[in-house]
């Protein structure tokens, strides 16, 4: 529904609400549109989590090593900020996917949708939106 104004007007849904969506979701594309998506975000999720958690520790490890990051404040917020911007690296590529993945209607697989958008946008695709998620997670 978020994505529905972005299309042109002649590929849009217009769903009325959450609940037509899910309805005619359902009758036009089967059970499985519902889950379209579910793997990417799933490794996302993943992602996200460990390379926050790893990275944060390490970070915040190697900061208090050296003498001008005392246990504080500064400390963390640099450790955070390293861990979001690998984080954020990490996990972009991943978002690319799984927007584009559940936008399509493109039944292709995870595959085609990779090479079409490398052969279409390069390796530039793989940071698209980075800017943007990494403000959302700092």
């Amino acid at each position: 529904m978020q994505q529905d104004l972005a299309n042109p007007p002649e590929k849009r849904r217009n769903y009325k609400h959450a609940i037509d969506g899910l309805v005619r979701m359902t009758r036009e594309g089967g059970p499985g549109a519902l889950f379209r998506g579910v793997w990417p975000n799933t490794l996302r999720a993943g992602l996200m989590t460990s390379s926050q958690l790893a990275t944060y520790d390490i970070a915040k490890m190697q900061l208090l090593k050296l003498s001008c990051f005392p246990d504080g404040i500064a400390t963390h917020f640099t450790a955070s900020l390293i861990s979001g911007l690998i984080a954020t690296t990490i996990c972009s590529p991943v978002d690319v996917v799984k927007t584009r993945i559940m936008s399509s209607r493109d039944s292709q697989g995870v595959m085609h949708l990779l090479a079409d958008i490398t052969k279409k946008e390069g390796l530039r695709w793989s940071l698209r939106g980075w800017v943007p998620s990494f403000m959302r997670l700092e």
